[in-house]
């Protein structure tokens, strides 16, 4: 065989991998055939593509770039190379790159999506609505232009009412499926089934893994599917842990929905909402006779498919049921226990007391420094003269992004130079060592913290949080109040103001937090495995029952 018949043959092997989306294995065999001499656009473009898939973006965009050497003006490729910064932490090369393409083609709706979902990374989501609106209106039915939009809506939404109403409109989307019968589980344990694109090195993993591994064997029989194209460490723990792992990366919404029935699955927790990766697809096919929404998504998903949401009574006091299109079912507070990594780094004294002024700070996705955000860390900053501000979030990486920040605090009244951003930490325990930076953390609204608070406290930071009406603005003050920092938890922006006066005069105060916090919240609500497995199996039996009672 000559080699350009075996390369033949190598290339159109890996296609066939790619068409069965087993990512993973399509990779190898185009490395193998780019060992072998293979360089032109398809072979790039193709390669790049199947390693965006698996997760691996930076070398997806590198393949990219040399396709795009080879035809610079593919657009595919251009959009592809969009992605993968985007990922990477590379906002406004991907805003660069997106309005090229939208300037050659004005209909392409994927493009208008990734400049979105730049500009929410830049913080500009009023701006980026409007571009992922642009992309629904070109293609209805375009599910990441449709997630990106309403996880969005999330940074900015202060109205329930408009909130539930935009979410309802968009899931109309989803053909109507009848409900199946209640299962009879008298004598037999009851078929959980948890469905995440998160079983990885993930903010999922912090909250789920020791709850997946402790339920009740004896009378709950539990499946993970996961969907994760990048399956680590993580992944592996959880399919050590459950039950059941099943890997449904590579199925389409109807196969998978057939899995579950197979499977005989009584309850399925949705633990993803509209965050990417979701499989919304498969539970609008209604595969189990009980679905229900938990932990992944801040807000009601307004999917009639989805019957029930698990939170608490101070995420989502009673007035909250009129913006749900669940069946709100409250836990004890807080509604999640937060399982830290290990090992973890040591304590180390307020950086306070070797500088002499404080540093405020916040580890925060970059889409959620609101302008509403902005305005509040400001009125912190004037009021502790001398302060300065350190933020961390995977855009950061971009010098631009940095820059297009800084001038919205110059705005408001804050020298530049009090603020300091850094990029993306990979490594969990470098990135829960920076924590060591911050004397106190300020947390954003309307869409609050939730990994990034727990880290925070973990790390003996106190978190001043202001408070809101919908649930993403009151995971804060649920959180705070476990671990005995309610009066950190601030109904407005003068209450906010005079707690972070409070601690940033209190230098001794800052120092018994940073040795006390971490054994307080070990002891609290929010690290009680046991106290939170009984409220859930408990919730998940009332929702049979509850079914049981529908007319």
């Amino acid at each position: 065989m000559t080699n350009k018949k075996k390369l033949n043959g190598i290339l159109e092997r890996a296609t066939a991998l790619a068409v069965a989306r087993r990512w993973a294995e399509a990779a190898k065999v185009y490395a193998e055939a780019i060992a072998l001499g293979a360089t032109d656009y398809s072979t790039h473009y193709n390669y790049g593509t199947v390693l965006l898939h698996c997760g691996l973006f930076e070398e997806g965009r590198d393949q990219m770039r040399a396709a795009l050497r080879y035809n610079p003006s593919s657009l595919e490729a251009l959009n592809n190379l969009a992605a993968s910064s985007l990922k990477l932490g590379n906002a406004g090369a991907t805003e660069k790159a997106s309005r090229r393409i939208v300037a050659i083609d004005p209909r392409h709706h994927v493009a208008w999506t990734n400049l979105g979902m730049a500009l929410c990374d830049q913080g500009k989501v009023e701006e980026g609505l409007v571009h992922l609106r642009k992309a629904l209106a070109l293609a209805p039915g375009y599910q990441i232009a449709r997630e990106s939009l309403l996880l969005a809506l999330n940074h900015l939404a202060t109205d329930g009412a408009a909130h539930l109403a935009e979410h309802l409109s968009r899931c109309a989307v989803f053909t109507p499926v009848a409900r199946k019968p209640l299962p009879d589980t008298r004598g037999r344990r009851i078929r959980l089934g948890y469905v995440s694109s998160d079983f990885r090195n993930h903010s999922v993993a912090f909250f789920m893994k020791a709850v997946i591994g402790s339920h009740d064997r004896e009378a709950f029989e539990v499946t993970c599917y996961s969907s994760t194209h990048a399956p680590d460490l993580v992944t592996r723990q959880f399919a050590g842990t459950a039950e059941h792992f099943v890997d449904i990366a590579t199925m389409a919404d109807s196969e998978f929905a057939k899995q579950v029935e197979a499977d005989g699955i009584d309850i399925l927790v949705d633990l993803g909402g509209h965050t990417s990766g979701n499989r919304l697809g498969a539970f609008a096919l209604r595969p189990a006779p009980v679905q229900v929404n938990y932990l992944g998504y801040p807000s009601t998903t307004g999917c009639a498919f989805i019957d029930y949401r698990l939170v608490d009574e101070i995420t989502d006091p009673s007035e909250s049921d009129a913006y749900a299109s669940e069946t709100l079912i409250r836990l004890p507070a807080p509604f999640l226990c937060y399982d830290p990594i290990h090992p973890f780094p040591a304590l180390t004294p307020p950086p306070l007391l070797a500088s002499g002024s404080i540093t405020f700070g916040s580890f925060n996705n970059s889409s959620k420094i609101s302008p509403a955000t902005v305005k509040l860390w400001s009125l912190a900053l004037k009021a502790v003269p001398g302060s300065r501000l350190f933020v961390k979030a995977r855009a950061f990486s971009d010098a631009e992004v940095c820059e297009s920040f800084r001038q919205r605090f110059i705005a408001q009244g804050i020298d530049g130079s009090r603020l300091t951003f850094s990029g993306l930490i990979s490594d969990p325990i470098e990135h829960l060592a920076a924590y060591a930076r911050l004397d106190i953390a300020l947390d954003t609204f309307p869409y609050n913290g939730t990994t990034t608070t727990c880290e925070a406290l973990w790390m003996g930071v106190p978190v001043v949080s202001l408070t809101g009406q919908l649930h993403a603005a009151r995971v804060g003050k649920s959180l705070l109040t476990a671990v005995g920092l309610t009066h950190l938890a601030c109904a407005s922006e003068d209450a906010f103001v005079a707690a972070v006066q409070a601690l940033a005069g209190d230098p001794a105060e800052l120092g018994i937090l940073r040795q006390r916090l971490r054994g307080t919240m070990t002891r609290s609500p929010l690290c009680d495995r046991k106290r939170l497995l009984e409220a859930l199996e408990q919730a998940y039996r009332s929702m049979l029952f509850l079914e049981g009672t529908r007319p």
